[in-house]
């Protein structure tokens, strides 16, 4: 048992060379991202040379792990060569704690038989392939290793313990692969690219686990399950349900040993024991069909980063010749314990180790297992996906694509699981036709000794050849018995991988003669200096794109916006001078005065915003309210040169004789008030009472001319006595007339129809006003303040109009005649008396220069009117004559 468990670990993996990633000038390299373009034109290989991956390895285990020489001196196995189970030197522990929940053993093998591929046009690249590929793997459950340290770790001899390997599978699977794929290089970040694979399958097995179990301790094991067992191939599975339905393995074995049953019978291509080309024929057609794609893209944000994704092997095969075996087993196995290769039982007579004893001992061991597995045969017709894988890779060239440095992650899935490594590259490109690599991996359960190396080189234009290694052993273990050494093998290793590849390319063009490192074939720029950094169309390099070599640039690193804009030197151009380069130069002619007095755009500061840059401004801090006020100098506007700038000036226009007596506002003073400036004023101390009643020149006025100044006559329109203020005097005879004559006026209660016993008192009021053409008479009407205000007001208004309109039938001129009703906003007496309510309900006249005041006080119950005061003249106020 521990024998094929070694031999699973050296024989079972699916594997690809990732150190292929880090040498571009492979053709193969491809087959890593379909988007990788070859370096040559066009390449071909093919069988027996032309591409070969082979790949070996587990996830879990190493050789070390599983068998090694017990070193310790107090064990009665030490110097010995034994197993991890061992009862007495063995580390079971250790042995647990090293496997993952799940180990996975695979094996892939990929044999070209036919590879070309050729550039199209400039960007793109088709790639032709057909591939024999041969891979099988199985998953061991961490459990059955439990089973083996627990089952033998001592206890009672006859103690039970139960053991879950349901987890357990094993698979195979060859098949031919024909492909086409293209790549295309969209711009100078993105390339991509994808393979349509079509799958011939040949052969396939595979398990799917029902039930599986073991039950162990340290004298036996009981072993029991239920499986199925898909096979799919060139089989006469007639001939196979004879031999295996209801036949245990060993049963099965026994056949082929005694030739009751041989592998002619099984693969049909005979006939009375020649071969059949009919049979051989359809021997040889595929057993399934199927398909695959391969897709990837590479991404490069900056020229020396490239990122890379690829899915390969996505897909399946439909297994048409297939069939189902039922497996069930239940049997007990015993004997195990020390391995000991210096067991005379293991040794040729003369002393020398024999394999073929060894393998003799194993199988009979295996016999005795298998007697209890039998099988049955059950449906047939299946599809199976293939092993997925995906690459993501990252990687940073420097020193002109010469050196690389990347990281590659592969995540593989295989049977409903996920495993994954992480690979760090080295590269080394000294030319294109000469290319090495080194990588280390990080395993899922990290190990020793996962270093990788490649190789590829074309030494001739026309052939590449290609070696890479994987995993590479780098500690070996010599097996042996009391000291005498056996043999040495790799004892620290999970994997190893291995690829061999030899092409025939065509468009390298070798020769180089600028001596850049860019073939001539490809340079753009053939007569490159020696010595001189060139990019991947060999011209130099031009960092900052400013169209100025890096070699010959003085001023590297050339923003974008000034590219087109340097001078032969590489420097940007400032064609006024005035250290502001032209590409940001807003103002491109700047005098030489205003030379270091210019902002980040290349203009002519102007500190105080007045639209005069610094260069000319003769009055720099002008405030903003002067702006649009300023002159060429930068100086704040004085247009009429009263000394306030314009920007402050109230009064623009200011005469020049006005000068010196202006106020800081540019107004002329006005020292009395007047309305009339200083400057003007010829009567300069105007008293505050005459303000508004002055002349052009600053002096009182005198409308009618009677000697008394406007602002004291009270009558300015009408010539009069100063000793009556200014106003006419009414004769003596007139005053006498209106006393006599005004008798009252009466209305009708509540209304405002007069009586007619009030004509006579208007008629002689009618005759005056006509006799003294220069009376302005204003009518007014007043009441007490009994019922509502606006009744009052509406009776008060109406009355002194019926009056008004009486006195122009009478030949009065209506213009010199006004009528108001003031209600009982105007009382000349107290409310709350009977007396005063009376004298408050009146008509008066209001004479512009003169008051003639009649007062007369109507009882309601008496129609006729009392005179109060027939006569009163206050001269120069206005005439009042009141009635009821």
């Amino acid at each position: 048992m521990v024998a094929l468990l070694a031999a699973l670990t050296m024989s079972l993996s699916a594997q690809q060379v990732t150190t292929l990633y880090f040498l571009e000038n492979s053709p193969m390299r491809h087959t890593i991202n379909p988007a990788f373009q070859p370096v040559s034109n066009g390449y071909i290989n093919f069988s027996p040379l032309g591409w070969t991956v082979f790949g070996v390895g587990n996830n879990s285990l190493t050789l070390s792990d599983l068998v090694y020489v017990d070193k310790n001196i107090n064990s009665p196995t030490y110097g010995k060569t034994i197993t991890a189970l061992h009862p007495d030197g063995g580390d079971r522990i250790k042995l647990l704690n090293t496997l993952r929940s799940s180990t996975y053993f695979s094996n892939d093998i990929t044999f070209s038989l036919l590879n070309f591929g050729f550039r199209v046009k400039e960007n793109g690249y088709v790639m032709i392939g057909l591939n024999e590929r041969i891979s099988a793997g199985s998953t061991l459950p961490k459990s059955m290793f439990q089973f083996l340290l627990n089952s033998t770790s001592g206890g009672s001899a006859t103690a039970l313990n139960t053991f879950n390997l349901s987890g357990l599978s094993l698979g195979l699977n060859a098949y031919t692969e024909i492909g086409g794929g293209y790549s295309h290089r969209i711009n100078d970040q993105w390339t991509v690219g994808g393979k349509l694979k079509v799958l011939l399958g040949q052969l396939y097995a595979g398990t799917n686990m029902k039930q599986m179990g073991i039950d162990g301790n340290t004298q036996a094991w009981h072993l029991y399950g239920d499986a199925n067992i898909d096979v799919a191939g060139p089989l006469n599975f007639e001939k196979v349900q004879q031999v295996v339905n209801g036949r245990t393995i060993a049963d099965v074995i026994d056949d082929f040993e005694k030739g009751t049953v041989n592998f002619n019978d099984i693969l049909d291509y005979q006939t009375d024991g020649k071969i059949d080309p009919k049979k051989l024929v359809k021997l040889m057609n595929p057993s399934g069909y199927g398909a695959a794609i391969d897709l990837g893209f590479t991404y490069k944000p900056i020229k020396q980063l490239q990122l890379s994704v690829a899915l390969n092997d996505l897909g399946f095969i439909y297994w048409t010749r297939s069939q189902r075996f039922n497996c069930t087993v239940d049997t007990t196995f015993t004997g195990v314990g020390e391995f000991d290769y210096g067991d005379p039982a293991f040794h040729n007579p003369d002393g020398s180790f024999s394999s073929q004893l060894l393998m003799d001992s194993v199988e009979s061991n295996l016999k005795g297992l298998l007697n209890g597995f039998k099988l049955g045969q059950k449906s047939n017709g299946m599809a199976k996906m293939t092993t997925a894988r995906l690459n993501v890779g990252l990687d940073a060239n420097f020193w002109d694509n010469r050196i690389g440095l990347g990281i590659v992650s592969a995540t593989r899935l295989y049977n409903a699981r996920l495993y994954e490594e992480v690979t760090l590259g080295f590269a080394f490109r000294p030319c294109n036709w000469f290319n090495i690599a080194a990588s280390y991996s990080l395993l899922e359960n990290g190990k020793y000794s996962n270093i990788g190396a490649g190789l590829s080189f074309m030494p001739y234009d026309g052939i590449n050849l290609t070696l890479i290694m994987d995993y590479i052993p780098t500690s070996y273990a010599g097996m042996n018995v009391k000291g005498q050494k056996m043999y040495v093998v790799p004892d620290k290793t999970k994997m190893f991988n291995v690829a061999l590849g030899f092409s025939i390319v065509w468009g390298t063009n070798l020769r180089d003669k600028d001596k850049d490192g860019v073939k001539d074939k490809f340079d753009l720029c053939p007569n490159t200096p020696r010595g001189v950094q060139v990019d991947e169309n060999g011209c130099p390099l031009d960092e900052d794109h400013d169209g100025v070599p890096d070699y010959l640039d003085k001023c590297l690193g050339t923003p974008a916006g000034a590219i087109g804009q340097v001078d032969s030197l590489g420097c940007e151009k400032d064609t006024d001078g005035d250290q502001v380069p032209d590409w940001r130069d807003k103002c491109p002619d700047t005098p030489k005065e205003a030379w270091g007095q210019v902002d980040s755009l290349g203009c002519p500061i102007d500190t105080d915003g007045d639209g005069v840059p610094d260069y000319k401004d003769l009055c720099p801090g002008t405030p903003s309210a002067a702006y649009g006020k300023i002159d060429a100098t930068g100086c704040p506007l004085d247009t009429d040169g009263d000394g306030v700038p314009d920007y402050m000036d109230e009064c623009p226009g200011t005469p020049s004789a006005a000068y010196g007596k202006i106020n800081e506002k540019g107004c002329p003073i006005d020292t009395d008030g007047d309305g009339v400036p200083d400057y003007l004023d010829e009567c300069p101390d105007t008293k505050t009472e005459a303000i508004g009643h002055t002349d052009a020149k600053g002096c009182d006025l005198d409308t009618d001319g009677d000697g008394v100044p406007d602002y004291k006559d009270e009558c300015p329109t009408v010539a009069g006595l100063k000793e009556n203020k200014g106003c006419p005097e009414i004769k003596r005879e007139v005053r006498q007339l209106l006393n006599k004559a005004m008798q009252g006026i009466q209305f009708e209660a509540g209304k405002a129809t007069i009586k007619s016993s009030s004509n006579q008192i208007l008629d002689l009021i009618a005759s005056i006003f006509i006799e003294n053409s220069n009376y302005i008479v204003e009518v007014q009407g007043h009441t007490d303040n009994t019922g509502k205000a606006e009744v009052n007001k509406t009776l008060s208004d109406k009355r002194a109009n019926a009056v008004r309109d009486y006195l122009i039938n009478k030949g009065v001129p209506a213009e010199r005649l006004t009528a108001v009703g003031y209600g009982q906003e105007m009382p000349i007496a107290d409310n709350k008396t009977k007396a005063g309510r009376a004298k408050n309900r009146r008509v008066e006249f209001k004479i512009s220069f003169e008051e003639i005041h009649y007062e007369t006080v109507l009882d309601h119950a008496d129609p006729q009117p009392e005179v109060v005061d027939s006569a009163a003249i206050v001269a120069p106020k206005d005439t009042a004559v009141v009635a009821k």
